[in-house]
């Protein structure tokens, strides 16, 4: 299960930030990560945390491989804030604590992950999009509109 563990969460964090992406400006980059992490593509790996920080608790030597991948899912992105904190793309005091925020936000809404009757609105749809905007000092919308487009393009206005 470890091992499973391992791959399977270095295979999915190795896609949410692409090498192939590395010459895109931070902002670019950081607006994909939080949409795709929230997608529901992702929604195999979410349970597969959840699995695994369960089963953490009584199988000691999982614990250590989780804590280890949520350090590496932590420092991708902290390392692409810090990137772009440097040239004044971002505009955060703590760069670790907008991350923070950001990696809670997405997570809050993987606990629909194990709930086959998703709950689908605007509000959730971008609720880490519009959380890394307001935690990165970004004006309204710049992350939507630098990310892959949304269902329904006429909520943009309303939850960006």
């Amino acid at each position: 299960m470890t091992e499973t563990f391992s791959c399977a969460a270095t295979e999915r964090r190795a896609s949410l930030l692409p090498r192939g992406e590395e010459g895109l400006p931070p902002v670019e980059r950081l607006a994909r990560f939080p949409v795709r992490l929230a997608d529901g593509e992702y929604r195999d790996l979410s349970r597969l945390r959840l699995d695994a920080r369960r089963l953490g608790r009584f199988r000691a030597g999982l614990r250590p491989a989780v804590a280890a991948q949520e350090s590496l899912t932590r420092s991708a992105p902290m390392d692409l804030v810090e990137e772009g904190v440097r040239p004044g793309d971002f505009r955060v005091g703590d760069p670790l604590g907008a991350v923070l925020h950001i990696l809670v936000t997405v997570d809050g809404l993987g606990v629909y992950a194990d709930d086959d009757a998703q709950v689908e609105h605007p509000a959730l749809e971008d609720m880490a999009i519009t959380a890394a905007q307001r935690l990165l000092g970004l004006a309204r919308g710049t992350l939507r509109s630098l990310a892959r487009p949304r269902k329904n393009p006429a909520d943009v206005e309303r939850f960006a």
